[in-house]
């Protein structure tokens, strides 16, 4: 308790830091500025007890909304927060008014308990790993079942929760039940303190995400506009790897029918990723501009949100961002979905058991630096049997780990509903 509360001094304290830096991006990101007060737990009432859902970003909503429907299909009305404006646009693209949202409160005593007075929660499910000390202490202490779901931690972060035990063990002993997505990564909990009868081995839940219903119809659009290119699709990249991958695209260019999607994981780097392209001697279009691909066209520029899916769909080749520089690598599943051949670089700790399996099945080739970039990108390029092989093996891997879903909403309904 001693440490919680000290914990809490601290952040009271470096809060006018955090307002700071949130004006400052707020400059960039003038949504930043939106709903200030939420962020305070100054919240609508709601008018009936929802679940919490919490994702921090577009990401986690993206893996949270089959879970999301099904809980609403369930009978259950839902809540869900994140602590972007990118988490906040997927919830409006995907859920739109089947839920409730708005940003998660700071972890502050006064701002939890204000938001949880107003929404009066049955139940908190977390995804992935965005734990708060003082949301899962007040949930508890109101009698609040809490469930971390899709858990994972990396050695590294498990090394860290070690370091502050005093505060992160009470935390994970309050949690109702942990659904975690591999041995593995159950292992790592149970060394924190979670028990036993705490501890589900799940999977992951993004193995099981669906596909958009206007699928097709966007694939039809995409494979005319592109006609007869190749397209490898740079995806989710950061500042960095864009630098790295446009200097390995120059000599991949040459063959004219080759294209590269790159598409940024923060759209409001966009104007720096196309002044990039152009310092390169790229000719490049942004898809915002809603221009026509032309042949001589060498990069083309995804900067907006929301239509990653699609242009999966018609990607030959998929470099799955956050892994060629130090980030950790993001979600392999979703190109995976649609069978699409993957690279990702040395930086894979978020996601090192999943990607595990598909390197070991042939799924995926794994760079180090820039010149082995090259060659794999060149090489998976001409060589067709091997793109087909890795696309089958991507597909087998998403269908032999399905059912995580299932599993997570019958341990969750179990307690809720029981």
């Amino acid at each position: 308790m001693l440490a919680r509360l000290l914990y809490s001094f601290v952040f009271y304290c470096v809060t006018p830091l955090v307002l700071l830096r949130l004006g400052w991006r707020s400059f960039r990101e003038p949504v930043y500025r939106d709903t200030l007060s939420q962020r305070f737990g100054f919240v609508a009432r709601s008018t009936e007890r929802p679940i919490w859902v919490h994702a921090v970003s577009a990401g986690e909503t993206i893996a949270a909304v089959p879970l999301v429907r099904r809980l609403i299909k369930d009978g259950h009305a839902v809540i869900v927060t994140t602590m972007t404006p990118t988490g906040r646009e997927r919830v409006v693209s995907l859920l739109g008014n089947d839920v409730e949202h708005c940003y998660a409160p700071y972890d502050l005593p006064d701002a939890v308990n204000r938001f949880l007075s107003s929404i009066r929660p049955k139940a908190l499910i977390i995804l992935d790993t965005e734990l708060w000390p003082n949301i899962i202490h007040y949930t508890h202490a109101r009698g609040i079942p809490g469930f971390l779901v899709n858990g994972r931690l990396s050695e590294k972060s498990a090394r860290g929760y070690d370091l502050i035990a005093p505060i992160s063990r009470p935390m994970l002993n309050k949690l109702t039940r942990v659904c975690v997505q591999s041995e593995s990564q159950g292992y790592r909990f149970r060394q924190l303190g979670v028990s036993e009868k705490q501890l589900d081995v799940t999977g992951s839940i993004k193995f099981d995400s669906t596909l958009p219903d206007d699928l097709e119809l966007r694939r039809s659009e995409l494979t005319r506009k592109f006609v007869d290119k190749k397209v490898s699709l740079a995806a989710s990249t950061h500042e960095g790897e864009e630098t790295e991958i446009l200097d390995a695209f120059k000599a991949i260019a040459v063959e004219p029918t080759n294209l590269l999607v790159l598409a940024p994981r923060h759209p409001h780097r966009s104007d720096r990723v196309y002044e990039l392209c152009v310092a390169k001697g790229m000719r490049v279009v942004r898809h915002s501009e809603n221009r026509p691909c032309l042949p001589e066209t060498q990069v083309y520029l995804l900067d907006t949100m929301g239509e990653l899916v699609y242009f999966y769909s018609i990607a030959h080749i998929a470099i799955v961002g956050g892994s060629l520089v130090d980030v950790g690598g993001h979600n392999p599943m979703e190109p995976a979905s649609q069978g699409v051949p993957m690279i990702m670089g040395r930086y894979r700790r978020n996601i090192d058991d999943i990607a595990d399996q598909f390197i070991q099945a042939g799924a995926m080739e794994v760079v180090s630096d820039q010149k082995e970039l090259l060659a794999v990108w060149q090489g998976m390029l001409v060589d067709k049997p091997k793109l087909t092989h890795m696309a089958d093996a991507a597909l087998v891997v998403m269908n032999a780990n399905r059912g995580a879903l299932d599993r997570v909403e019958k341990v969750i309904l179990a307690i809720i509903d029981g």
